[in-house]
């Protein structure tokens, strides 16, 4: 009986396989934007053994493919459509184009199709807090920002993430590419959103955003934990992220679960990069967490497969986090800084300056978009700005005679400023004793040093810059980049 109930539901299970319908992933709709220039792939399902034939509208868009014996289909379609250069896109059609996709006698068609750049935006709240800002906590200049969407909302489309978190990875996802029409713009992440129409107006293209950001959610549920456990953390650092998971409620923090919900579904789909806003909910980990989103910028370019697809991140903002004088967010953002330096095609944006005490989720979300803008259009589009965008870092400390601190900075080219004039906030000075005093701070007319002094202090041994959760810092170079947490010393407190 056994054997006879078993030899049923193969058959069964085999006739629903040959009977299942041609079906796309969701993630191809219309309005979607395919990258350009390059080979992207196409998937769904069908009938095990059928032949898939995918033809666009655009040259040379057309490809067939046999359906496997799990009922899976996947293939490449070419999205080249003319000499592209990032200042010169006139005459270019990218589109709107048809695609369709036929197996036996189903066909289905997608329409309103544009060729761009295609970017993911992941992260947690900061990159989720959509244009019309949250609860009491708004986004600068997103009134005229979505009174303005209209004119770029045919270029700028959006396919937003809302799915659940999952123990097993799934397939496919119930979500569609829209116009960022000004009801759409306002629900998109803002830093998303005024990233992609920026970067639309200058490349002169379409620019498609996948939002997948999940607020609260730590970097682990972004990755599997065998890479977790190849990440290089020691077996403390390892054993704490494993007790969280232990919980009852241990929602954000246990691994795979964003990954195996929400992007493992988008793996394959053309994109040019990642942008990531994240790192609050895994403040406590100064120590390692560099080794953790190395491993997870490492997993997602393996996974989909084209080299190392650029990574531009944004550093912890400055915040109370319950008590503004305490240290571990500047330790935090120092680490994070780390993976620029570790892996290749990855560029942090500073926030230094952007922050709010009060808030954990500022404001000034346009400042961080072009920020991000500026990084991709001169390290990922090869563009000239004519302005130097990298960040100042701490070149060299000269303790003067007179008890004073002269800084020198990395990057600056004569253009050394402050959002509050030439007067600086933010410094700190530090004796043999190693207690630090706030400082009075100046940037000299040179544009390129900075000279600390502080009377309680008459023979410092280290200075300190935005080292504390929230000081009102204001140092910045003069096109507006902030510089981030310095320090001269290597204590650890």
């Amino acid at each position: 009986m056994k054997r006879a109930i078993l030899f049923f539901s193969v058959i069964l299970y085999a006739g629903l396989a040959m009977a299942q319908p041609l079906r796309l992933s969701h993630v191809f709709s219309d309005h979607m934007v395919l990258q350009r220039e390059t080979d992207v792939k196409i998937w769904g399902w069908g009938k095990p053994g059928e032949t898939v034939r995918v033809v666009g509208t655009w040259p040379q868009a057309a490809a067939t493919t046999l359906v496997d014996a799990e009922g899976n289909w996947c293939l490449s379609l070419p999205t080249r459509v003319g000499d592209w250069h990032p200042l010169f896109s006139e005459g270019v059609n990218y589109g709107p184009y048809k695609m369709t996709v036929r197996s036996g006698g189903d066909i289905i068609t997608v329409s309103d199709i544009m060729l761009g750049e295609v970017w993911i935006c992941a992260g947690q709240s900061n990159m989720e807090m959509p244009l019309r800002g949250y609860g009491y906590q708004g986004v600068e200049g997103s009134t005229d920002a979505i009174l303005d969407a209209m004119e770029t909302a045919g270029d700028v489309r959006v396919l937003r993430v809302k799915t659940d978190k999952a123990r097993k990875r799934v397939d496919d996802i119930e979500t569609v590419w829209a116009l960022s029409t000004p009801d759409v713009a306002a629900e998109t992440s803002a830093v998303g959103y005024l990233f992609a129409k920026r970067l639309t107006k200058t490349l002169g293209c379409p620019v498609g955003i996948i939002v997948n950001a999940w607020g609260g959610s730590r970097i682990e549920p972004w990755m599997t934990v065998d890479e977790i456990n190849s990440a290089g953390l020691n077996e403390k650092q390892l054993g704490e992220i494993y007790a969280v998971e232990e919980k009852e409620d241990c929602w954000p923090e246990t691994p795979e679960l964003i990954w195996n919900g929400r992007m493992a579904p988008l793996v394959g789909y053309g994109i040019r990069g990642f942008l990531w806003y994240q790192g609050c909910s895994n403040i406590d980990q100064c120590d390692c967490y560099n080794l953790l989103q190395n491993a997870m910028v490492d997993y997602w370019r393996r996974m989909w497969g084209c080299g190392n697809l650029p990574f531009i991140y944004t550093l912890l903002a400055p915040y109370s986090h319950g008590d503004a004088d305490g240290r571990w967010r500047p330790f935090f953002v120092e680490n994070q800084m780390k993976t620029a330096e570790e892996i290749p095609n990855a560029w942090y944006v500073s926030t230094e300056t952007l922050g709010d005490k009060e808030t954990i989720h500022p404001a000034k979300k346009k400042e961080v978009a072009d920020m991000m803008v500026l990084r991709a259009l001169q390290n990922v589009y090869g563009m000239n700005l004519g302005i130097n965008i990298e960040v100042p870092r701490l070149q060299s400390v000269e303790w003067q005679e007179d008890g004073s601190a002269r800084l020198r900075l990395t990057e600056i080219n004569s253009n050394l400023g402050s959002v509050s004039a030439r007067q600086v906030v933010g410094f700190e000075l530090a004796g043999e004793d190693r207690v630090f005093h706030p400082a009075e701070a100046e940037v000299q007319r040179d544009g390129e040093t900075v000279i600390v002094r502080c009377a309680e202090v008459p023979h410092p041994v280290a200075v300190r810059y935005s080292w504390r959760n929230w000081m009102g810092a204001t140092l910045a170079k003069v096109s507006g980049i902030p510089v981030p947490p310095l320090r001269s010393d290597d204590w650890d407190y």
